[in-house]
């Protein structure tokens, strides 16, 4: 320990399969690395499945409900995007005299990026698309890179024939957004996760000694799954367990479950092999963006800065891909593939190999950041302080969560609450579902209409209740279906 300001180091992976699902991912350098020197949170979940309304709560420490991104692009009525004006994460900090960086996604809303924030670095408006950019161009130069082409392995959502290349420099938006596996031809480090971490770590190279908090944000692994050499193959497809729940006809699921189901049997039409394949595809995806983020971790030992910085490792959400009769990406579900996310944190008073199975979420993070460094914003954030789990596995904590959902492809309001190993889902019609998450973690019974379980259902009905009231969560359809 120092007596300097605490630095943090704060990386978000986009949509990451959990170890649940497929504890391959575990077999990264980044994760175990963490792990081993740090604190492991092994019952995380995302505030809200879906990118831009947990990327707004991990900026405000709000729920979605609360700062109003409720869904991508304000599709079904929600604010497009935070304002200037909303109080952020940063900025307590940089009162407090901190250099503030973010590099990477953005993905808040489609009109504004980091800069507009009063962030440093490298972002982009909405989604964003690096490999067209300035920064990126030169970066290829400075490094002596060949500007990359993918060659389609899988077809997507896209429907680009396998063969088909692409020149990721001279295109102007990414192939496909939802699926679809591609071959990155050339070196890995014209990955656009190797270009960030490489901006990060000039970056810190530059500061000296102020104090600074940066967000670490690659475009991966989303879909599509980009492989580069040595990741691309390290996964042998016929090796891949399928999910448990791949060929599960969604029995007792909500009807949205089904049509998502359906969509994706039309579009793909994948077996369970060439399911394996997709699967193998975006695990080594992970571990090919790991290793460029592990490379950050890197720059800040080589600096000497390990004994003053936080470093924070999760996603925003999961990946459901190969799972739930056979889906990619995540959909309006609340499934435990999308819930569930890698958490991981090292630094200063967290102790060096030490698991946490209590309930916690990425809402935490932004209380937690600045509790650690010292700065209190008093009660206005939902999310808790991890820290005072680190260490203590019998501190007093929350006996429940409660996640949101608003839907994604089209509008499915709901509520997840968490409690005891136990999860209850209502949907605005008043549609529940209620699983055993012990007995039965791909959630492949729903009990919410089996009597022998009516007491636990109303015990998490009535937490759920609670939680929507502690919140200020007042949204009139799903109180009303809780009232039913």
């Amino acid at each position: 320990m120092t007596d300097r300001p605490l630095n943090v180091v704060w990386m978000v992976a986009d949509h990451q399969a959990h170890a649940h699902h497929w504890p391959t991912v575990w077999r990264t350098a980044l994760k175990r690395r963490l792990a081993r020197e740090g604190c492991n949170f092994t019952r995380a979940r995302t505030v809200l499945p879906v990118c831009s309304p947990a990327r707004a709560s991990m900026l405000t420490g709000l729920y979605p409900h609360a700062h109003g991104v409720t869904e991508n692009d304000g599709r079904f009525g929600g604010r497009a995007g935070l304002d200037p004006g909303d109080r952020l994460v940063h900025q307590p900090l940089r009162e407090a005299g901190y250099r503030c960086g973010w590099f990477g996604k953005w993905h808040v809303d489609n009109h504004r990026s980091a800069s507009d924030y009063g962030f440093e670095g490298f972002s982009l408006p909405g989604y964003g698309y690096p490999y067209a950019t300035p920064e990126y161009r030169r970066y290829l130069e400075d490094a002596g890179l060949p500007p990359p082409v993918a060659e389609i392995e899988m077809t997507g959502e896209s429907g680009l024939a396998v063969g088909t290349q692409i020149d990721l420099v001279d295109a102007d938006e990414w192939f496909d957004y939802e699926s679809g596996v591609a071959r990155l031809d050339g070196p890995a480090e014209a990955h656009e996760a190797f270009f960030l971490s490489r901006l990060v770590e000039r970056w810190l190279d530059s500061l000296g000694r102020d104090p600074f908090f940066v967000r670490i944000d690659p475009w991966g692994p989303h879909p599509p799954y980009l492989l580069a050499a040595p990741w691309r193959g390290m996964f042998e497809p016929s090796a891949v367990e399928p999910s448990h729940n791949l060929l599960f006809d969604l029995a007792g699921r909500p009807s949205h479950h089904h049509r998502y189901r359906d969509y994706w049997r039309t579009t793909l039409g994948l077996d369970a092999q060439e399911w394996r394949r997709m699967v193998a595809r975006a695990l080594e995806h992970v571990a090919l963006v790991e290793a460029a983020l592990l490379g950050v971790v890197e720059a800040v030992d080589r600096i000497g800065l390990a004994d003053s910085t936080l470093v924070v490792f999760t996603a925003d959400h999961g990946d459901a891909v190969g799972s739930n009769g056979g889906v990619s990406n995540k959909g309006g579900m609340m499934v435990e593939e999308t819930m569930r996310i890698p958490l991981l944190m090292r630094g200063p008073g967290v102790p060096p190999g030490t698991t946490c199975d209590r309930l916690v979420s990425n809402l935490d993070l932004p209380t937690t950041i600045l509790r650690m460094c010292g700065i209190d914003e008093g009660v206005r954030m939902h999310g808790r302080n991890l820290a005072e789990l680190v260490g203590e596995p019998r501190a007093l904590w929350r006996t429940g969560f409660m996640a949101q959902h608003y839907g994604l492809h089209e509008p499915a309001p709901q509520r997840c609450w968490y409690a005891d190993g136990w999860k209850l889902v209502v949907q605005e019609d008043g549609f529940t579902e209620l699983y055993d998450l012990d007995a039965d973690p791909h959630e492949m019974r729903n009990l919410a209409d089996d009597p022998e379980h009516r007491v636990r259902l109303e015990s998490l009905q009535a937490g759920l209740r609670d939680a929507m009231s502690e919140t200020g969560d007042l949204d009139p359809r799903l109180s009303a279906a809780l009232a039913t």
